[in-house]
């Protein structure tokens, strides 16, 4: 006994220095393919920092976290975390360090997703039925990651259990969930299936056909999403795997009306929303003892629309319409990776990816009966290329880190080639602190238009424009304290400065005549707190961002959008008791910052009135005077303030167990503005989740 507690000391004080080796590995590929971890009988984190800006989430963490609106989301996870801000009340964005939610690169099983939303932010795709884990980088990226400004947010899919199934069914607020996996052949070919969708529009729907006339008094959400995976293991050393992700959101209406005098019958239904496809095979083999290979080919698409469809019918005639306009884009890829383990001391990593967009920003169908007439708008291209190398030397307690991303880009009008340097530097000064220094260059071949839209959650993206290609340049450093197994702080600065970015004052014009847009820069700086706990029956977590993020454009410095100078979050996990029959945790998660900056009208003049009237006014008063709205943020919203509360009663049942979650959102129930609106000449805020109870029931069996 005494033999064995000798030996764990030993294991635990030789950990900190194996854990880096391991932790830089990981920075390679997002796999733990260098050492074996040493394990040490301590709690798994669910949140683990692994190098200079690099963070994980395990799936775990979403079990006992808050719901939303009954959903658990990896995304509103991830924004409690330092130098990462969520946009406004209720978004799924993430804006890392600085940057807008366009300049994030989401990866789900390595495939690139170009709208992360559901129910226009609410929370996002990605189902917690199906995350393993997710990747957070913020500074100290791979060169194997590229055409982004700011950051990368890579969701690794769980592969079907190839020995046992499992089901669940669950049920929250908005949708439900279906969910199973298991093996097809044991050991080798499993199955993976996880569908979920909306049902209060069922009930809308239902009520509007009882009423039989009328129009539907509101607006909807509809939306569903689909996850599918295969995976074969055809011997240890080889895996092939198909994926397939299908998502849809719409936001709509119904009129219904009927005239039994005349005996017509009239149906309208309008909306807008988007709906997006993925699919991509996927080839793993460890070639040989020292070198594997990581390959995939993908397509993943996404359609914006915007729709009207009517029914008319009386005895004398019928009429059936369908109009609809949409933007498209559609992106075919591959890509392949060998990591070559040369020693023990030394780790390549290089490979190839090639990838071909294409996009129709403006796509107009209408049907009038069975005539149809179709319209599109120029189409835009992109072709990208790219090829990284990578490799880590590790010297006693030092690692040097050294990479370049070669690419190659394509758009409509010219050619760029780029080169992307990455460089980084580690240390232990001692058994428990570590100090960390990274730069590296990013490039963005494409970008969304609403970056001025405070509302929208609808990406509409384009390539980059002419020869302005957005690049960044960032230099950052860090150090860590390992004080105990179960105890962690860190302490991260950065300075990013971005380049050649766009304002764009107009859509259609800078779309169709390349005018009315402004190219300019950005800037920002800022320093990250974080302290991570995890022993027994209590996981918690701390963090602190202060900030500072401007933008400068025609030669004017303005604030950033999202930039808030303060954001503290916390996070705490308890379990109040873990019997054989029954587990039972609470949780809460509190968040500070202060508020956005805000265009707010300093005063109005007179308006032009309604010009159909004799008198060229309208009697109104609202067409009388029209507030003026400033092109830059002139103020700031009020600060922001929520605290989130989390009951779990886990049950276990003759087979599988009934798992029941209670949350509270804002339970202090703060005024936090998700926009300012002005009446009677003085400001209003609308607030758009007060105190709000959530409920979710999951049966897994």
């Amino acid at each position: 006994m005494k033999l064995q507690l000798i030996c764990l000391l030993i294991i635990c004080s030789n950990s900190l220095y194996a854990q880096q080796n391991v932790a830089e590995a990981d920075t390679l590929n997002g796999d733990n393919i260098l050492l074996d971890e040493v394990v040490v009988n301590a709690p798994q984190k669910t949140i683990q920092s692994r190098g200079l800006g690099n963070m994980r989430i395990n799936s775990k963490v979403l079990h006992v976290s808050p719901l939303f609106f009954g959903e658990r989301d990896v995304i509103k996870t991830l924004q409690f975390l330092p130098g990462v801000s969520g946009g406004m009340e209720g978004s799924s964005q993430l804006n890392i360090r600085g940057g807008t939610n366009d300049q994030t690169l989401y990866l789900m099983d390595g495939v690139p997703v170009y709208n992360q939303n559901h129910t226009f932010g609410l929370f996002s795709i990605f189902n917690a039925d199906v995350v393993n884990t997710v990747d957070l980088y913020k500074g100290g990226i791979p060169a194997s990651y590229g055409d982004r400004l700011s950051g990368v947010v890579s969701v690794e899919l769980k592969d079907g259990d190839t020995k046992n199934h499992h089901h669940s069914v669950s049920i929250g607020l908005l949708a439900g969930t279906l969910s199973s996996e298991g093996p097809i052949i044991e050991d080798k070919l499993s199955y993976l299936f996880v569908a979920r969708r909306s049902f209060l529009d069922l009930l809308y729907e239902g009520v509007m056909m009882a009423m039989g006339q009328g129009d539907g008094g509101m607006a909807m959400i509809k939306f569903y999403d689909v996850n599918a995976k295969l995976t074969w293991s055809h011997n240890p050393k080889n895996k092939i795997s198909w994926q397939l992700f299908s998502g849809y959101d719409d936001l709509y209406g119904m009129n219904r009306e009927e005239n039994e005098y005349d005996n017509e019958k009239y149906k309208e239904s309008f909306g807008y929303g988007w709906n997006s496809l993925t699919t991509s095979l996927h080839y793993d083999s460890e070639l040989k003892s020292n070198l594997s290979l990581k390959s995939n080919i993908y397509y993943t698409g996404l359609k914006n629309f915007n729709y009207n469809k009517s029914k008319f019918k009386s005895p004398m005639e019928s009429m059936s319409t369908h109009n609809e306009t949409a933007s498209l884009m559609n992106e075919f890829g591959g890509r392949a990776s060998l990591l070559h383990r040369i020693n023990y001391n030394n780790t390549t990593n290089y490979g190839i990816e090639v990838a071909h967009q294409d996009y129709t920003p403006d796509h107009s169908f209408k049907k009038v009966n069975k005539d149809i007439y179709e319209f599109s708008s120029p189409g835009l291209s992109l072709f990208k290329a790219s090829a990284f190398a990578y490799h880590e030397y590790s010297y006693k307690r030092w690692l040097f880190g050294a990479g370049l991303r070669a690419s190659y880009y394509k758009n409509s009008i010219t050619s760029k080639t780029v080169l992307e340097p990455r460089l980084k530097v580690n240390t232990f000064v001692d058994d428990k602190n570590k100090l960390m220094i990274a730069y590296d260059r990013m490039s963005q071949p494409i970008h969304t238009i609403n970056e001025v839209d405070y509302n929208s959650k609808s990406d509409y993206w384009i390539p980059f424009h002419g020869e302005i290609l957005p690049y960044s340049d960032q230099l950052s450093a860090g150090w860590k304290n390992y004080t105990t197994p179960w105890f962690s702080y860190s302490v991260e600065l950065y300075y990013k400065r971005m380049h050649n970015l766009l304002f764009i004052n107009d859509v259609e014009y800078f779309i169709d005549y390349n005018t009315d847009y402004l190219q300019g820069s950005g800037t920002s700086k800022g320093v990250e707190l974080m302290a991570e706990y995890s022993r027994n029956r209590l996981t918690a977590w701390a963090s602190y961002t202060l900030t500072k993020t401007d933008r400068i454009f025609d030669g004017k410095t303005v604030p950033f959008k999202y930039d808030s100078p303060h954001d503290v979050s916390l996070f705490a996990s308890y379990v109040l008791k873990d019997k054989s029959k029954a587990k039972h945790s609470i949780s809460a998660q509190v968040q500070f910052k202060n508020g956005y900056p805000y265009s707010l009208s300093p005063g109005s003049y007179p308006g032009m009135g309604l010009p159909m009237l004799p008198s060229g006014y309208g009697w109104d008063d609202r067409y009388h005077s029209v507030d003026f709205l400033p092109n830059t943020p002139n103020g700031r919203l009020n600060n922001y303030f929520r605290t989130d509360l989390n009951y779990t009663v886990d049950r276990k049942m003759n087979r599988g167990s009934l798992i029941w979650q209670f949350s509270l959102l804002n339970a202090t129930n703060n005024k936090n503005p998700f926009a300012v609106y002005k009446k009677d000449d003085s400001y209003k805020a609308f607030v758009l989740i007060p105190t709000m109870p959530s409920i979710s029931v999951r049966r897994v069996f």
